[in-house]
């Protein structure tokens, strides 16, 4: 049996997939942690088969399972249920582990008894940092505490931290008793995260932070553009809200909050971006990154009062790499 097992979903995108799969064979354990990788396939295609062949003929553990349609929930349980290890830690498809990766989350875990842990996640710019976010603050996800810290969404979120699958380790036995831990209704949108977070919150279960258990995720230049930042924040502040609300004691009151808040920030926004357009300009940076910033609360707010229509963020992207 295996100590634990390695999910990563992926989506038309071979390349990547390689890049962190190999990552995870070489350097998620300097410790002989006996591990596998299972590929949860959520393309048409089922392109990851070559590349399980190849790596299981060289006497890796590795398989792969089919999950369609397209959605990230389904591509999640499927992952889920296709092992039995008593620890699932899940990677993105486009990101690559640090040397020890699984056995700093697994002592983790063993030191706290936590229900799941999270690692740092820093970009890696195929084409460079975007103008507007030069030191790449927006791709990042790091908090500065030590590992053992409890993290949370209800009462404990650090303020800008998201929290994310990403790169992230779960105890099957408290985390994953649902017959679908991840609600296929998120699957197109996003946010199937949090709601299993806020859903596993209400149970008791606790997370902490692994500091030393980093990953460097790949942005591509098409992810770095303004207009597809806006959309993905918009999109980002539409699930929070959904989700926020589908778990308050009180929906009606929440979702009062809520769209109050979001009309509050698009508003404030609003009136930023013209103010923040000249300083730049006057700064003589040229960098625009107050302007950004105040379109990005616009596109923040608006996304809350705009919730009940999720965007396919997803299907949007419709990523295909050669």
């Amino acid at each position: 049996m295996f100590d634990a097992s390695v999910v990563i979903c992926t989506y038309n995108r071979p390349r990547l997939l390689e890049m962190a799969v190999r990552s995870c064979l070489r350097d998620a354990s300097r410790k002989a942690l006996r591990f596998e990788i299972v590929i949860a396939d959520n393309s048409v295609d089922q392109h990851a088969l070559s590349l399980v062949r190849t790596l299981a003929a060289e006497g890796h553990p590795i398989r792969s399972v089919p999950a369609s349609p397209p959605n990230i929930s389904i591509a999640r349980n499927a992952g889920l249920h296709a092992t039995d290890a008593p620890l699932v830690a899940f990677l993105d498809d486009d990101l690559e582990v640090e040397s020890g990766w699984l056995d700093h989350f697994v002592e983790t875990m063993a030191a706290t008894g936590a229900d799941g842990a999270m690692g740092p996640v820093r970009p890696s710019f195929e084409g460079g940092a975007p103008y507007w976010d030069a030191e790449g603050r927006r791709f990042t996800r790091v908090l500065e505490q030590p590992s053992g810290s409890v993290i949370g969404i209800a009462a404990r979120a650090p303020r800008h931290f998201v929290v994310s699958t990403a790169s992230s380790i779960w105890r099957v036995s408290t985390c994953f008793t649902d017959a679908q831990p991840f609600d296929p209704a998120y699957g197109a949108s996003g946010g199937e995260d949090i709601d299993l977070f806020l859903r596993l919150e209400k149970r008791g279960c606790r997370f902490v932070w692994c500091a030393d258990a980093g990953v460097r995720e790949t942005i591509q230049p098409n992810r770095t553009r303004l207009l597809y930042q806006l959309l993905r924040t918009y999109s980002g502040a539409q699930v929070y809200a959904a989700v926020a609300m589908k778990h308050a004691a009180s929906p009606s009151s929440r979702a009062l909050s809520l769209t109050g808040r979001g009309a509050a920030q698009a508003a404030i926004g609003l009136l930023r971006v013209v103010p923040a357009a000249l300083l730049d300009v006057v700064s003589g940076k040229f960098d625009f990154s107050r302007t950004v910033r105040a379109g990005l609360q616009v596109a923040n707010g608006m996304g809350k009062l705009t919730w009940w229509n999720k965007v396919a963020l997803y299907h949007v992207e419709k990523p295909h790499l050669p």
